[in-house]
């Protein structure tokens, strides 16, 4: 039987049957794999830190004909402050559920293995809202799924004003000539640019970028909707945050607001 090592993160973890857990690893080399961790959900499990989400470990794996098999793990990082704070464990277990269903297995990404690595432990002291933000774009960027932000979408233009119209259909921005084919919201231009600052910015630095609440609000559902729209899948943790959900959605349903704005 083919045995492995995998440098990976748990990014999720499943009850499975009595006493074992099935684990999805994102490696550095590897990419995405499953994996089952047998015994793990028995109290002297020697593997039951191994198994825990968001850690960082070292995997010996067996390959097997259906599902593979963690026979040793050597935990290096274990992320007690994404335990130990409300917030910051719901950041990032949107960074891990967002690295799930924007991936697919046996896919290498190092760019995104080390993004996803270095947010965890940013997360320990920087804003969660502001690194679950920043991640989002740059996750996007790396798979080439980024909106365009302050350029029409359509057309290319330079878009300007107090506020710009987004369209999920159109990904991105549009000008005045394009937005009548597309459904969308309108967007404050601070949001649109602080967006891009995320994006440009030093990611190690995030904690000089400052943001009010109604900014934060905006860009989080904003990315929110963008990315079930692109991957075609909820995002289960960040609903759970979300206190304007219904109507954002519904301001994305039409062009609702277009006159008054």
């Amino acid at each position: 039987m083919a045995v492995y090592h995998a440098d990976a993160l748990v990014i999720r973890s499943k009850q499975f049957g009595e006493s074992d857990r099935v684990l999805t690893l994102f490696s550095r080399e590897l990419g995405k794999l499953q994996a089952v961790a047998k015994g793990v959900r028995k109290p002297k499990s020697r593997q039951r830190a191994g198994a825990q989400l968001f850690t960082y470990g070292d995997f010996l794996i067996h390959r097997g004909k259906s599902l593979d098999t963690v026979s040793q793990c050597s935990p290096k990082e274990s992320f007690p402050h994404l335990w130990n704070d409300l917030d910051r464990s719901f950041a990032a277990t949107g960074i891990a559920e967002l690295l799930d269903i924007s991936t697919i297995p046996d896919q290498p990404n190092t760019e995104l293995f080390t993004l996803t690595l270095t947010c965890f432990f940013l997360l320990e002291q920087f804003d969660p809202s502001l690194v679950l933000s920043a991640y989002s774009l740059r996750l996007m960027e790396v798979l080439g799924y980024r909106p365009l932000l302050g350029e029409c979408a359509e057309c290319g233009v330079s878009v300007k004003g107090d506020r710009m119209f987004f369209s999920l259909e159109a990904g991105g921005t549009l000008c005045g000539n394009c937005q009548e084919n597309y459904s969308g919201r309108w967007i404050r231009a601070g949001s649109i640019a602080f967006m891009r600052q995320l994006i440009r910015a030093d990611i190690t630095k995030l904690d000089r970028m400052r943001w009010g609440a109604w900014m934060q609000q905006e860009i989080l559902e904003t990315l929110r909707v963008y990315l079930e729209h692109k991957f075609e899948r909820p995002l289960k943790s960040w609903r759970m945050g979300s206190l304007t959900q219904d109507s954002l959605e519904r301001s994305f349903d039409g062009k609702e607001g277009r006159e008054n704005e």
